[in-house]
């Protein structure tokens, strides 16, 4: 390809951004941060900013480059990389560094303020922008956090079972794990084909499983190694006729996915605000339907009516961090969330469609627009995934990283920031690979 990185990236020079940021933080200091709080001023929430940010381009759907482009100028990822793995940590949009970084100050100028009646602005926002309840939502700090919660105030008899894929994230299944030697509880795994066949395949194959020890059903949405999106409505049918709880650990879906909690049926949902959403590090939520609540132990007292905040008692939060999440919902509800999920499924699609034409490359991940998502899992022969993505990197100047289905498989995240002439990058660097694999087979990282 004859572009170079940097015109590949299209996006906006970190240098001129932190010389914007700090000119924004010398005129901080000559006027007294609290004195601008007590004139009233606030950051602009609400997506006020994103707005401001992308007045005048109206998307037109997943193809309207010119929008995108612009949507992918308010990250500042350095210029020497193209990064591919929000799947592990997204890039925070400036709007939700600026909103985390004045309330950092704000509350260290004055801690008198809690700023609660914001925090609960941003559980309202985040409900709506699930499909669920205020009162049926728990701001945590990871995905994992709301698995422990469910997990610990579940009760469980010595030998029931715990149902799951043979794919699940040890910070999903790892809580009902350590009850097997504490409890004595069973966990059964079934193999979910990578890619599978159908949604019916993998419910079948579920179901085969239960036996009349079973108690939960835990399952990703979606599943971190593969990349494929499991069906859970239709697996929450399913397991609500076998009088199961179903809880989901869907790390990867907020802001992946428009997301609609009661439209699903499940029990419980648990996801994280660092990836898709790219909300920063320590935020997330977890969705305990309301008629399930009476089921789950909270672990400490607490207030009649208090809805899933029963299970939120655990000190002092980071509210800088939590109402920088709200500002990453008005990001993307400035964008829509359709708009959002849509981009991403075309970039998804547009990668894997390249990599079906790449002689000795593998897919792991379904074609299926019904059971995949923004998670690309490819795998090139022999060639170990460690060095895969050192090459990558070094000769495209793109970070993606590893999956665990195999030892040469590896992950790839396409989000809104992400541009096709990026993507072509990637798979010149792909061919690369696989056209010369004898050169690299005994190589690792």
């Amino acid at each position: 390809m004859s572009q170079q990185n940097g015109s590949i990236k299209g996006a906006i020079s970190r240098r001129g951004f932190l010389g914007a940021s700090a000119a924004l933080a010398g005129g901080l200091a000559a006027s007294r941060f609290s004195t601008a709080l007590a004139a009233g001023y606030e950051p602009q929430m609400a997506g006020a900013a994103a707005e401001g940010a992308l007045a005048g381009l109206q998307a037109t759907g997943a193809l309207d480059e010119a929008y995108w482009r612009r949507v992918a100028a308010q990250f500042n990822v350095v210029d020497e990389m193209i990064y591919m793995n929000n799947g592990t940590l997204g890039p925070m949009p400036r709007t939700v560094f600026d909103t985390n970084v004045y309330y950092l100050r704000a509350i260290a100028e004055d801690p008198r303020e809690t700023y609660r009646d914001k925090v609960e602005e941003v559980r309202e926002k985040l409900a709506a922008f699930v499909g669920a309840d205020a009162d049926e939502v728990v701001l945590t700090r990871s995905t994992t956090e709301g698995e422990k919660i469910f997990c610990a105030g579940f009760d469980l008899a010595q030998g029931d079972e715990i149902l799951m894929s043979s794919h699940e994230h040890g910070g999903g299944a790892g809580p009902w794990r350590a009850r097997v030697e504490r409890h004595g509880i069973t966990i059964k795994e079934v193999d979910i084909p990578a890619p599978p066949e159908s949604a019916d395949q993998i419910v079948s194959l579920l179901e085969a499983a239960i036996t009349p020890r079973t108690r939960v059903l835990l399952v990703s949405h979606p599943i971190y190694v593969t990349g494929t999106l499991m069906p859970i409505q239709p697996l929450a049918e399913m397991a609500h006729r076998h009088d199961l709880l179903i809880s989901v650990d869907g790390a990867h879906a907020l802001g992946m996915m428009n997301l609609d909690m009661h439209a699903y049926g499940i029990d419980h949902y648990t996801t994280a605000g660092q990836k898709w959403l790219m909300a920063g590090t320590g935020t997330g939520l977890s969705y305990f339907r309301r008629d399930v609540q009476s089921r789950i132990w909270a672990d400490m007292p607490f207030d009649e009516g208090a809805g899933a905040t029963r299970y939120e008692r655990s000190g002092q939060r980071n509210v800088p961090s939590i109402l920088g999440m709200g500002a990453a919902v008005d990001f993307q509800n400035a964008i829509g969330k359709q708009n959002v999920e849509s981009r991403i499924h075309y970039l998804a699609g547009y990668l894997r469609d390249g990599l079906a034409e790449i002689p000795n490359v593998s897919i792991g991940t379904s074609t299926s627009p019904e059971l995949s998502g923004g998670l690309t899992v490819f795998y090139i022969a022999d060639v170990p995934n460690t060095t895969t993505a050192r090459v990558i990197m070094e000769r495209q100047g793109i970070h993606i990283t590893r999956s665990g289905l195999n030892p040469s498989a590896c992950r790839v995240s396409t989000h809104i920031y992400t541009q096709p002439a990026q993507i072509d990058h990637l798979l010149e660097g792909i061919r690369h690979i696989a056209e010369n694999a004898s050169d690299y087979r005994e190589t690792s990282a």
